[in-house]
């Protein structure tokens, strides 16, 4: 009984077993393993998109919320701005109507007080002449006296 194999025998079963793992690896080992390093890149290089994009997304927000409280900021002064003015441009039309109103009130104060002059006159003139004429009814004779 010999303890070496024969060499011959190791190398016809040595020259299957080498194509054998050659064959495998080139049209099995080597398809798969590249089909599982791209789906793993998929699967992570997606993954590490998807984690850049919602940072660009989220320093996008941040922007447009900087942005849209310097626009709120605006809008409120602006505003604030405008009712100042509408305030003093209302100021000065209560002012003026104030004043024209009280001009108007003074003009009427002096027709009136002119009209209650003219008939105080007026009335001055016609109690004089009813005076003379209940005068002449009641005492005809004293009445030539009076009208003279």
């Amino acid at each position: 009984m010999e303890i070496l194999p024969d060499p011959w025998i190791l190398f016809l079963q040595a020259v299957p077993f080498t194509l054998t793992l050659w064959m495998l690896h080139t049209v099995l080992y080597k398809p798969m393993v590249a089909y599982l390093e791209d789906r793993d890149e998929a699967i992570y290089g997606s993954r590490r998109d998807a984690e850049a994009l919602q940072a660009k997304a989220a320093t996008k927000l941040e922007e447009y919320e900087k942005a849209l409280s310097v626009a709120r900021t605006e809008a409120s002064s602006a505003r604030a701005e405008a009712r100042r003015v509408a305030l003093a441009e209302r100021e000065v039309k209560v002012t003026a109507a104030k004043a024209e109103a009280d001009q108007k009130i003074n003009e009427a104060v002096a027709a009136i007080s002119g009209e209650k002059e003219l008939a105080a006159k007026e009335l001055e003139r016609i109690s004089t002449g009813l005076a003379d004429e209940i005068t002449v009814s009641v005492l005809p004779s004293s009445s030539k006296e009076v009208r003279a």
